[in-house]
């Protein structure tokens, strides 16, 4: 339902203006994933660096979700993508200890369910694609590194998840003081809980639409 570039070219749009545009905080262009120059955002570690990305909707995926993108962490926790920018906790995926996490939590009332992270922290300073995604018919929160399963959980079933709540932020989330240092790029939103394949798929996509999802 949504792929922002996060490149020289889009800025903080989404690439087919699906999506209303992300609003730019203190980040700065810089050399993406693959060498690309202006292919990603720098974020540098403080309550100014980050990037909000405007929900009226269309980045709600109800049920189930796949969120994804490239980092290369600088060696300060915070948020990658984090739905509700301050207050009560949406859906997110962080930097936390040094390793990939994501909590999904459960609408209305932003409810945890038990958070999961890889048992590796990600090297500082390193391009890896992460992918985290949730089955709400099946209950299974997994995360992948680099297009291959790291952590998979049961932690339970819910029918709607909170990714309702009208900004999404990333790099800062507000009264919360750990702000992400690092560089992020190739941020994807799905509505469907997609398996490896789909995410190596994706991964490999880059900034082309993953079409076999998006309509």
């Amino acid at each position: 339902i949504a792929c922002y570039p996060l490149n020289g070219e889009f800025e903080a749009r989404e690439i087919d203006n699906k999506q209303p545009a992300g609003v730019l905080g203190q980040v700065e262009l810089t050399t993406g994933p693959h060498g690309e120059t202006n292919g990603s955002y720098q974020f540098s570690g403080n309550p100014n660096s980050f990037i909000e990305f405007p929900n009226d909707g269309g980045l709600d995926t109800l049920h189930s979700i796949t969120l994804m993108c490239w980092v290369q962490p600088g060696g300060r926790d915070g948020p990658l993508f984090n739905y509700k920018n301050s207050g009560a906790w949406g859906v997110h995926i962080w930097i936390v200890n040094g390793k990939f996490f994501n909590r999904i939590t459960k609408y209305p009332n932003h409810a945890f369910f038990d958070a999961i992270l890889t048992d590796q922290a990600l090297p500082v300073g390193q391009w890896a694609h992460v992918a985290a995604t949730y089955d709400h018919i099946t209950g299974v929160n997994s995360l992948y590194v680099n297009g291959h399963l790291s952590k998979t959980e049961y932690i339970g079933k819910t029918d709607r998840i909170s990714t309702n709540d009208g900004q999404v932020r990333m790099g800062v989330k507000i009264s919360d003081s750990r702000y992400f240092n690092g560089k992020i790029a190739q941020m994807k939103v799905f509505e469907v809980a997609l398996d490896e394949a789909d995410i190596k798929a994706a991964m490999n996509e880059g900034n082309r639409q993953f079409k076999k999802y998006i309509s």
